[in-house]
C-alpha cells in the first residue's frame, strides 16, 4: 500500500525533525540538508545565503552530497544562469526534471547531471530574503504539496538560524570595535594625565611656588619695611587668585560643573554664557540621558566651540540633539572657514574614539569656506539606566502610530501600557504604584506625564482580555492589539537583541511582560 500525499508530508516532517532535534547552529544546518536529501532521495542538498544585491551572489552555508556530488561550504557563486534565479520572483521552485537542458550555464548541475531541482526561499522575521534551501537529484525529483509545506517549515527554522548567526557576527564585530576604541581611550587617558601634569607643573604649581616666596619675603620685610611687605602680600594675593582660577578651569575640563546634578541643558547654557562665540541651542531632549552620554555630548560641544574660537573664525555655533529610532543624534555646526581634520592626536580624534567606544560614529564635514559640522550618532539601548524611568511611544516609519497613542493618553482613552520586563530590569525593575512617568515621543520630547495605579508581570501568552482591555490600549479588539504588539517588537528586534545581549531575539509566548495601568497626571 503506497503512502498518501498527506502521509508523505508527515513522514518528511517527522524524519527531518527527528534528525535535527538535538543539534543547533551550523550542526543543525548540516544535519538539515543531509536528512532532507535522504528523505527526498536526492543526490545533493544545500543551504545558500545571499551575499550581495537583491539576488546576485550566494554562498554555501551547509551542504551534503552523495559520492562525488560535492560543493564546499563557503563557496560563492553567481545566481544568474542557475535555476534558482527563478526564485527572485517566487518563493518555491520545483523542476521535477530537465534542469540540465534548461540551464546549460550552470556548470555544477551539468557536470553532475542533476535533472531534478527543488528549492524554497528563506525569509527573515521582517520578510527579507536571506537565501534558499535546495535539493537536487540525478533522477526525477517531485514533491507533493504536503512535502513542500514541510520543507517550508524547515526553511523558516533555517532562516532563524541564519539571522541568529548574523546577529552574533554583528555583536562580535561590535565587541572588536569597542576593544580597539577602549585601547585608544586608554592611550588618550594617559596623554590627558600627562597634559594635566604639565598644566599643573607649568601653571598652578609655579604660581604656588612664587606665592610661597612672596610670603616669605613679606614676612622678612614686615618689621623694617611694612609698606614693601604690604605690596608683596598684595602681589601674593593676586598670585593666589590666578592659581585658583587655573585650578578651577582645569577641574572644569575634567568634569563639567553641575552636569551630573542638573543635566545637559543647564551645562550647555553655562558653556554658552562663557563663550566668546555665540552658542545657539536648538532642540534638546526633554529627559535626562545616561551620564556617559551627557558627558560625551558636553565634551563634543565644548571641543567644537573651542575649535570655532581658535581656528574657524566663526560668528556662531549651533547645537541640535535629537532621538531617532533608538539612536542619539548630535549635530554641532559653525559658520567658520572650514578645513577641520580629525588628525591623530587632535581633540576631534579623541572625541571620535570616545563616540566609537559607545558603539557610535562621529562624522566631520568641513569643506573650505563652508564651516564645520560634527555629527555623532550613538545607540541608546546599551546605556539605559534607572535614573529616570519613562514610557516611550513611536519609532521611525511607524506611520504616526506613536503620536496617535500619545494623543489617546492625553485624552484619557489609553490607560495601560505593556512592555518587556527585561527592559524594566535595566531601569531598576517595574514601576511602583504612585510613581510618575514622563511620556516620551520618538524625538525624545516629553508629551505628557502619567501616574502608575497598578502593575503586574505575566508571560505574553497570558495577556488575555481579562488582563489587558483592548479599549484601554487604544485598539479596536484584543486580537488587533496582540498583532500590533508582535509587529512592533519585530520592527525593533535587532535593537532589542543588542539591548538584551541575546542574538536572534524575538518575542515568544513565554517572554515576561510588565503591564502598567496609569492615569493622566498633572505636570
Amino acid at each position: 500500500m503506497s503512502a498518501t500525499p498527506t502521509t508523505r508530508g508527515r513522514d518528511l516532517l517527522a524524519t527531518v525533525a527527528a534528525g535535527t532535534a538535538t543539534v543547533v547552529g551550523t550542526a543543525f544546518l548540516r544535519s538539515l540538508v543531509r536528512h532532507l536529501a535522504e528523505a527526498l532521495d536526492g543526490d545533493f542538498a544545500f543551504v545558500a545565503e545571499l551575499t550581495a544585491g537583491d539576488w546576485d551572489v550566494a554562498r554555501i552555508v551547509a551542504s551534503w552530497g552523495r559520492s562525488d556530488v560535492q560543493l564546499a561550504e563557503g563557496a560563492e557563486f553567481d545566481i544568474a544562469g542557475t535555476a534558482c534565479e527563478l526564485l527572485a520572483s517566487q518563493d518555491t521552485l520545483a523542476l521535477p526534471e530537465g534542469t540540465v537542458r534548461a540551464f546549460p550555464e550552470d556548470r555544477f548541475v551539468v557536470r553532475h547531471g542533476l535533472e531534478g531541482y527543488l528549492a524554497i526561499v528563506m525569509r527573515g522575521a521582517d520578510g527579507t530574503r536571506l537565501g534558499y534551501i535546495g535539493v537536487m537529484s540525478r533522477r526525477r525529483l517531485e514533491a507533493t504539496e504536503e512535502e513542500n509545506a514541510a520543507l517550508a517549515i524547515f526553511a523558516s527554522r533555517a532562516a532563524a538560524e541564519l539571522e541568529r548567526r548574523r546577529h552574533e557576527t554583528a555583536l562580535r564585530a561590535r565587541e572588536t570595535e569597542v576593544t580597539v576604541s577602549r585601547a585608544q581611550l586608554v592611550h588618550a587617558a594617559d596623554e590627558e594625565r600627562r597634559r594635566i601634569g604639565r598644566n599643573l607643573h607649568d601653571g598652578a604649581q609655579q604660581r604656588l611656588i612664587v606665592l610661597g616666596h612672596r610670603i616669605d619675603l613679606a614676612r622678612r620685610k614686615l618689621a623694617d619695611a611694612p609698606e614693601e611687605a604690604a605690596e608683596m602680600l598684595a602681589a601674593a594675593r593676586e598670585e593666589a587668585r590666578a592659581a585658583n582660577q587655573e585650578l578651577r578651569e582645569l577641574a572644569r575640563g575634567l568634569h563639567p560643573a553641575g552636569l551630573s546634578e542638573y543635566g545637559l541643558e543647564p551645562a550647555l547654557h553655562g558653556l554658552a554664557a562663557s563663550s566668546p562665540v555665540p552658542l545657539k541651542l536648538g532642540t534638546l531632549p526633554d529627559r535626562r540621558l545616561p551620564d556617559v552620554l551627557e558627558v560625551t555630548l558636553y565634551y563634543l560641544v565644548s571641543e567644537a566651540l573651542a575649535n570655532a574660537v581658535k581656528y574657524a573664525q566663526a560668528s556662531e555655533v549651533t547645537v541640535e540633539v535629537l532621538l531617532q529610532a533608538g539612536t542619539l543624534i548630535v549635530e554641532v555646526a559653525d559658520d567658520g572657514v572650514g578645513g577641520a581634520v580629525a588628525a591623530e592626536g587632535s581633540g576631534l580624534r579623541g572625541l571620535a574614539d570616545r563616540v566609537s567606544a559607545l558603539g557610535g560614529h562621529l562624522a566631520v564635514t568641513s569643506p573650505p569656506a563652508e564651516g564645520t559640522k560634527l555629527r555623532a550618532s550613538i545607540p541608546l539601548a546599551p546605556w539605559r539606566n534607572a535614573r529616570e524611568p519613562f514610557l516611550d511611544y513611536g519609532h521611525e516609519g511607524d506611520g504616526g502610530l506613536g503620536d496617535h497613542l500619545i494623543e489617546l493618553i492625553r485624552a484619557g482613552r489609553k490607560t495601560v501600557s505593556v512592555s518587556l520586563a527585561r527592559e524594566w530590569d535595566l531601569e531598576g525593575g517595574p514601576p511602583k504604584i504612585g510613581q510618575q512617568l514622563p511620556v516620551i515621543d520618538r524625538h525624545g520630547l516629553k508629551r505628557a506625564c502619567v501616574e502608575v495605579v497598578r502593575v503586574t508581570v505575566v508571560p505574553f501568552a497570558e495577556l488575555g482580555p481579562e488582563v489587558v482591555d483592548a479599549e484601554a490600549t487604544g485598539t479596536g479588539s484584543h486580537e488587533e492589539w496582540r498583532a500590533a504588539q508582535r509587529a512592533m517588537y519585530d520592527g525593533c528586534r535587532e535593537e532589542l537583541a543588542v539591548l538584551l545581549e541575546e542574538p536572534g531575539w524575538r518575542l515568544t509566548d513565554e517572554e515576561p511582560m510588565v503591564v502598567t495601568w496609569f492615569r493622566l497626571a498633572a505636570d
